[in-house]
């Protein structure tokens, strides 16, 4: 069956998977049916080989067509006999048509094309045309079966003479059984395959709203991504000027509007840079990376970013960023747990962000030495939990102040 492709293997085992499942079935019953007509020495002529190989180049035909988003099942199925017609004409001559197994290929390959393209454009008869398909394909060794008996007596071939052996009708009804109930299968397969791809990216979804993208790509290929390690991160911590005043006037529809698009806009500004983990919490917005430019980029285009969306409301926000070691990874208990940074680095990014004015953004001078950036303006500031006041830098805001 064509179905079921799976697009993150890679190209090579997806064409093995289509020569297995279809595109190899009719080439390998011609290949023993010629075998069992031909003299001895068969397999020292190119004919079994030419066979073979046109089964392998419209399976990787079919699967490069389908990885190009041109999934034309029609032509698919013609390249395979397509290809071997025109190799084996130039040592059979014109009499390679007139065989009998050789227009069988054909008409295969055209039965095929027919059936998939209608499932292609009416999936609503998806059962129906998955089951005849199936039926189909198990009527290959059956019409061949019929061709090789024909050929190997020196008789002609007819419907009454070949059932009138109450040993082919067995055979025959046996295997159109056998393909409608495959076909039945082959039709709840494809569903059960839908539904677990809606799940898993439903699945995804909710673990990249938890974990962010980049964590869960990693964590896939290695679970160690996700145990506790220090590591050196800058972190930015963003939250508006008088939300809890503003939020009391409010509905808490319209709390979470606001609030909804300023978490939009903050992330947004984020452009093309790809943080390590992107966190909402009330008001608050925290970006971590793994470099103090991106961080300052990052700080400077959210409060652009979300400048005009809070200014209609009379609001502001503000930001302070910081970088240094952190414990990162996972933390909870047994039944809850979520990734996340700990550390005085995290704090610091955090007091920085409350002692920021409406508008303006407080870097430490760890983080603008990290980036190359000059000392200008800077104040003192006393933090809580800190013994000594902290040193912050004053930086305006791309795109105001």
């Amino acid at each position: 069956m064509t179905s079921g492709r799976l697009p993150s293997q890679p190209f090579v085992a997806r064409a093995v998977r289509n020569l297995l499942t279809h595109s190899g079935h009719v080439p390998l019953v011609l290949l023993i049916l010629e075998a069992l007509l031909a003299r001895p020495g068969y397999f020292f002529r190119i004919d079994p080989y030419l066979l073979v190989a046109g089964g392998l180049v419209q399976a990787a035909s079919s699967e490069w067509l389908h990885e190009k988003n041109r999934a034309w099942p029609m032509l698919s199925n013609l390249i395979g006999p397509a290809f071997y017609s025109l190799t084996e004409v130039f040592f059979e001559g014109g009499d390679f048509f007139l065989q009998w197994h050789h227009q069988a290929y054909w008409g295969f390959a055209v039965g095929f094309g027919v059936l998939q393209t209608l499932q292609a454009h009416r999936p609503a008869w998806d059962t129906v045309l998955v089951s005849l398909e199936s039926v189909v394909r198990s009527a290959i060794p059956l019409v061949l079966y019929a061709l090789f008996e024909a050929r190997s007596k020196g008789i002609g071939l007819s419907w009454e003479g070949f059932f009138g052996d109450r040993a082919h009708s067995f055979l025959a009804i046996v295997l159109l059984l056998l393909g409608l109930l495959l076909g039945f299968a082959e039709v709840s397969l494809r569903r059960s395959w839908e539904k677990v791809q809606a799940l898993t990216a439903q699945l995804r979804q909710y673990s990249e709203w938890s974990l962010g993208s980049g964590i869960l790509s990693r964590a896939i290929n290695d679970a160690e991504v996700l145990s506790l390690k220090r590591v050196n991160r800058a972190v930015v911590f963003m939250d508006i000027r008088g939300f809890t005043a503003w939020s009391e006037q409010k509905t808490p529809e319209a709390v979470v509007g606001m609030l909804n698009d300023f978490y939009a806009a903050a992330e947004t500004a984020l452009g093309d840079a790809t943080p390590i983990k992107l966190k909402y919490t009330a008001d608050e917005v925290m970006v971590v990376f793994a470099d103090a430019a991106s961080a300052l980029t990052a700080a400077r285009r959210m409060l652009a970013s979300t400048h005009h969306l809070l200014a209609e409301q009379g609001l502001a926000a503000g930001a302070g960023v910081h970088v240094g070691q952190v414990v990162e990874g996972v933390l909870g208990g047994h039944n809850a747990k979520a990734y996340d940074f700990i550390g005085d680095t995290v704090n610091t990014a955090q007091r920085l962000c409350d002692a920021a004015a409406p508008g303006e953004l407080l870097a430490s001078v760890a983080i603008c030495a990290a980036a190359g950036l000059p000392v200008v303006k800077s104040r003192d500031i006393v933090a809580k939990g800190k013994r000594e006041p902290l040193r912050a830098v004053v930086l305006a805001p791309s795109g105001h102040g």
